[in-house]
């Protein structure tokens, strides 16, 4: 695959730059594939297996309590597989550079048109 104005980046993991009525968005899907095949894989072990079907069957909590969230089962879960998978996605070479350019070309009429309706409301 080659890169185009719309997807800088065509790997390790794809990137599409679109723009929005407030700046721009970045369609990650195919990072975001490789993390819940991650997660899966990890989900599918005794370690993570286990304390995802306690999620099912939850016990009975003292409600007075005061729990820091690495306390509570489903958020304690969710930050161990974060923990576990990958959360930097590589942009390298000069797709670095055409991701950056993508994004500046679409944010700054953008930004433009933000200063100058702050600059006509201050006047």
């Amino acid at each position: 695959m080659t890169t185009t104005p719309a997807t800088p980046v065509d790997g390790p993991f794809r990137i599409t730059v679109e723009p929005i009525p407030t700046g721009v968005t970045l369609d990650v899907e195919h990072f975001v594939q490789h993390v819940v095949h991650d997660v899966l894989d990890k989900l599918l072990t005794d370690q993570y297996a286990d304390r995802l079907d306690a999620l099912h069957e939850p016990q009975p909590r003292d409600p007075h309590a005061i729990e820091r969230p690495g306390d509570l089962p489903f958020e304690s879960l969710v930050a161990d597989l974060v923990a576990e998978v990958s959360t930097r996605m590589p942009v390298y070479g000069l797709q670095a550079l055409a991701l950056a350019g993508r994004i500046e070309q679409l944010a700054a009429p953008v930004v433009a048109g933000l200063r100058a309706a702050e600059g006509g409301a201050a006047a």
